[in-house]
């Protein structure tokens, strides 16, 4: 009788632990849904953007930056190859790898700076 009840303890446990993991993945789609929202959306080449040397900025190479943060690039990145925001960010950047064409070599941090740079250079996919 307790294995039985200690059995039950832990579906119970099982059951609790998968609904609030559904709960945080639908809390951060919606986070990341409302992120992309509030990404600032690239317009025409300006005099503040290109500075002294007037060099064309496009969004991705504004986005590509130091300053951007991993979510803020992978948004940049859904959009560009049409990747649903529902999915997470390891699974857009592992789709956005394979449309373009690359291995997924490295961190996430550093597969997203590459695809942005490709699409900075008008590469595969771009």
């Amino acid at each position: 009788e307790a294995a039985r009840a200690e059995a039950e303890a832990a579906r119970a446990r099982e059951v609790a632990a998968r609904a609030e993991a559904e709960e945080a993945a639908v809390r951060e789609e919606t986070l990341l849904r409302r992120l992309a929202d509030l990404e600032p959306r690239p317009g025409p080449p300006s005099a503040a953007k290109g500075g002294a040397g007037g060099g064309q900025h496009t969004g991705v190479a504004d986005v590509a930056g130091r300053s951007a943060t991993l979510p803020q690039k992978i948004a940049r990145i859904r959009t560009h190859f049409g990747i649903t925001p529902g999915c997470s960010l390891p699974a857009a950047v592992a789709a956005a790898n394979a449309m373009a064409g690359l291995a997924t070599e490295g961190g996430l941090l550093q597969q997203a700076d590459r695809l942005l740079s490709l699409l900075e250079a008008g590469g595969k996919g771009a």
